[in-house]
């Protein structure tokens, strides 16, 4: 299958022929562009080293869970598991205590080896400038995830990384790495209705039952793990506490509207009023909600996010698909799964939680794999190529020049892109004309 993409022909192959020659020279192209993405990793890695600094919000139970210690173990985290397992497993094959710099250590090993899964992606792909295409992720999204170091995210992208590059060779294969994932983060309960659904309409009967009991096994599980977890502040079932979140994430970060519960009262702003729960809803332990105001910047903020996360490959990515010129790649099963995943959960982002900064890295797939491979397609001169990855790049770290400029200095893990009031109509004043030179330069490269 990959013969014909490579170039050469498998069944001519012999020691002295020609394509001894052909594998040769793809050998040496996959090594090189291999090589590339470990020295993007290892440079990104270097340049933005977060400072050592202690645990705090979740990652204080993370850093327990890696010291063995499960008395902070609530709710979610209690299937979360496998970032503080593997920093636990390292640490006892290293001899190095379970401290800041294992994690960064590890965030740094996650980050380098993340680049190097792309490569040997694009690689087998036969993508035409490999190397052009591995300068997309090296976004101020990427890195804040980098830096968060005691959260499991890059972790996770790793896992998910491994995942499509073994699913485009054996499909059976992926499902042990689902499980992989689910025990890292539930978001995984995401990829498996989009897994099932592909392996459907493809008429995959028997993977599409697989995939299906693969993933009801890993839910019983999780569950299986959370009844052993303390329970939440808010005293209710997990899957109740999901959907109680989704209505008020999308009331705070796509409507601006705050609303507040007097479980979560450290956390929010003081309510203008208060309303007691009726006791026949049984919400566990939220007895009072309120409302706290309206906020403009919630909105204006996601909308900077989801214009400069990915750069401007959203734009590029929806035109490509809108314009049908993907659908041999959707004919591929990874590539549907790696569309259907990312783009749900570019879209989910500002439901999951108060931070859609962090969410919206989660749908990296449908950019950084079927994306890249779609514009490799459609995009077919290099120049074209390198302008429309270099506006990308500039329109990934807009937010972040604008905090360089006139934003407070980085402490912890502080996201690179989170701007001030006036920060936020500057980013999207140098956003407008970014996504519009880019938008006539694809123009012409589809021509």
């Amino acid at each position: 299958m990959y013969a014909y993409k490579l170039g050469f022909d498998w069944t001519k192959f012999s020691a002295a022929g020609p394509a001894w020659y052909s594998l040769r020279a793809v050998s040496r192209k996959i090594l090189i562009t291999c090589g590339f993405a470990i020295l993007v990793g290892i440079v990104i890695a270097a340049t933005f080293k977060p400072t050592i600094y202690p645990p705090f919000s979740d990652g204080v139970a993370y850093f327990m869970m890696a010291n063995h210690d499960y008395s902070a173990n609530y709710g979610y985290y209690g299937t979360r598991l496998l970032h503080p397992i593997f920093v636990s497993v390292l640490s006892h094959i290293t001899g190095m205590p379970v401290d800041a710099n294992l994690f960064l250590l590890v965030a740094m090993g996650a980050l380098v080896t993340f680049f190097l899964l792309l490569g040997v992606d694009y690689s087998l792909e036969g993508l035409t400038n490999p190397g052009v295409w591995l300068l997309l992720p090296a976004t101020a999204t990427l890195v804040d995830q980098y830096r968060n170091y005691y959260w499991h995210d890059m972790f996770y992208a790793v896992l998910c990384a491994l995942f499509f590059l073994v699913l485009r060779e054996n499909l059976w294969l992926g499902l042990p790495i689902v499980l992989a994932l689910y025990l890292t983060r539930e978001s995984t309960i995401i990829l498996i209705p989009c897994l099932v659904a592909v392996a459907l309409l493809r008429r995959q009967w028997a993977f599409g039952l697989s995939a299906l009991v693969a993933g009801i096994l890993a839910m019983l599980l999780s569950s299986h793990l959370n009844s052993h977890a303390l329970t939440n502040r808010q005293g209710v079932p997990m899957l109740v506490l999901d959907a109680l979140k989704m209505p008020f994430n999308f009331a705070l970060n796509v409507c601006g509207l705050e609303f507040w519960a007097n479980t979560n009262a450290g956390y929010l702003g003081k309510p203008r009023w208060i309303a007691d729960v009726p006791s026949w809803l049984h919400l566990g332990n939220i007895h009072q909600v309120g409302y706290v105001g309206f906020t403009w910047q919630r909105p204006v903020q996601l909308l900077v996010i989801l214009l400069s996360a990915f750069g401007t490959l959203p734009v590029l990515v929806g035109r490509v698909v809108a314009s049908g010129w993907s659908r041999r790649l959707l004919d591929r099963f990874d590539y549907a799964v790696a569309f259907a995943f990312g783009a749900t959960m570019f879209f989910l982002a500002p439901l999951q939680g108060t931070t859609p900064a962090r969410y919206v890295f989660y749908a990296w797939p449908v950019f950084w794999i079927f994306g890249v491979a779609a514009l490799n397609e459609v995009v077919g001169n290099k120049h074209r190529q390198i302008s429309l990855v270099l506006l990308s790049l500039v329109a990934s770290w807009v937010p972040a020049f604008v905090r360089l400029l006139s934003g407070p200095k980085l402490t912890r893990a502080d996201s690179l892109s989170t701007v001030s009031s006036g920060g936020l109509f500057l980013s999207l004043l140098l956003l407008i004309p970014i996504y519009l030179s880019c938008w006539r330069l694809s123009n012409k490269a589809s021509t």
